[in-house]
C-alpha cells in the first residue's frame, strides 16, 4: 500500500449506546485520492432502535433484521483496521463506537491509529462559523448526504484531502503534522 494510505470511516448507531452500530461506511484514501468506498448495514444488539436515532439516519429494524452483527462482519472489516490509519469527522464519536462495539463482542483490538478530520478543518479553515461536516463540506464543495454512513465517510476523506491541499501539504500525514493534530490509538 502507498505510504499515505488512510481509511475514513463513519458509524450510525441505533440507540444512544455507543455499542449499537447499525451502519458503517468507509472510504480508502491512497496517493491523494479516494480509491474505494464501501458500506454495510449492521444488526445492532437485539435489533433495538430509538425513535430519535431513526429520525436522524432513517435506518429501521426492518432494514437490519437480516444484516450481520458487528461480530459477523468483523472479519471483513479487519483489513481496513489492522495496522491502518483512520480518519473520522468527530473521531471521538466514531472511534468510541468502534471501541464499544469491539468490546461488546470481545473481539481482538486492532493496532489502529486515528485522526479527526474536524480537528484538521478547524486548523486549516479557522474562519468557518463551525466545523460540523455539512459546514465544512459546503465550504469545500463536497457533496454530502448527511447521516448516510458511506456518504459521511467519503466526505470525511475528502475533507482531509482538502485540508492537506489548502495548507500545501504533501499528503494527509504531512498535513496532520503541520496542523498539529493529535494522532490517537485505538
Amino acid at each position: 500500500m502507498p505510504e499515505d494510505t488512510w481509511i475514513a470511516l463513519d458509524f450510525e448507531t441505533a440507540t444512544a449506546e455507543r455499542s449499537s452500530a447499525c451502519s458503517l461506511g468507509i472510504a480508502v484514501i491512497e496517493g491523494g485520492a479516494v480509491t474505494d468506498t464501501g458500506g454495510w448495514l449492521i444488526q445492532p444488539p437485539g435489533n433495538r432502535y430509538d425513535r430519535r436515532a431513526i429520525s436522524v439516519h432513517g435506518i429501521t429494524p426492518d432494514m437490519t433484521a437480516d444484516a450481520p452483527t458487528f461480530a459477523e462482519l468483523y472479519p471483513r472489516l479487519l483489513p481496513y483496521l489492522e495496522g491502518q490509519r483512520i480518519i473520522a469527522h468527530w473521531a471521538a464519536f466514531d472511534v468510541g463506537v468502534l471501541r464499544a462495539t469491539i468490546g461488546l463482542y470481545r473481539l481482538p483490538v486492532p493496532d489502529t491509529r486515528y485522526v479527526c478530520s474536524c480537528r484538521m478543518a478547524q486548523r486549516a479553515f479557522p474562519g468557518l462559523h463551525n466545523h460540523r461536516l455539512p459546514t465544512v463540506c459546503g465550504h469545500c464543495d463536497i457533496p454530502l448526504e448527511h447521516h448516510d454512513a458511506m456518504s459521511d465517510a467519503h466526505a470525511a476523506a475528502l475533507v482531509a484531502l482538502h485540508c492537506s491541499r489548502a495548507i500545501g501539504a504533501g499528503g494527509i500525514g504531512d498535513a496532520v503534522e503541520r496542523l498539529g493534530v493529535s494522532v490517537g490509538r485505538l
